[in-house]
């Protein structure tokens, strides 16, 4: 799991989970592919790029704390918090956790709490100069 930490990233989700209040409003198949990208030490930018099946931002960033300040918690990577400020969009996610197995990404959006959560395989992960490659589906994303 710590692979992924701080990482440039590309996932490969071929289903989704979209919930509010713990109730599953939809799911399904999907062709979404996540990419992550540091841009700072405490700031780290996500796109979603492909077939999006719900109703949330397809880029945004999130803030970083830190491996201390609780970024990395015993079975996932966490970006971003749930606080008392107000999101004026519910669609804006405020929260990204990277779930240890490595197949589930969750995004947290406010005002419903909602959770959409994307299955699939981590098809690349940037490691400093050496890259683990998976190509199976021989997709290449840039987020510049």
């Amino acid at each position: 799991m710590n692979r992924a930490y701080l990482k440039h990233f590309t996932f490969q989700a071929s289903r989704y989970e979209e919930y509010v209040d713990g109730v599953c409003l939809s799911k399904g198949n999907c062709n979404t592919i996540v990419v992550s990208k540091p841009i700072s030490h405490d700031c780290v930018a996500f796109n979603l790029v492909n077939e999006v099946p719900v109703k949330i931002w397809d880029h945004f960033e999130l803030p970083v704390l830190g491996y201390a300040g609780g970024d990395v918690l015993k079975d996932r990577i966490q970006y971003g918090r749930l606080n008392t400020l107000k999101w004026h969009d519910p669609t804006e996610p405020i929260v990204c956790n990277i779930f240890n197995n490595m197949t589930c990404i969750r995004f947290a959006t406010l005002s419903p709490l909602r959770i959409v959560e994307f299955y699939g395989e981590f098809t690349d992960i940037q490691n400093n100069s050496r890259t683990i490659n998976n190509s199976k589906y021989g997709t290449s994303v840039s987020m510049e």
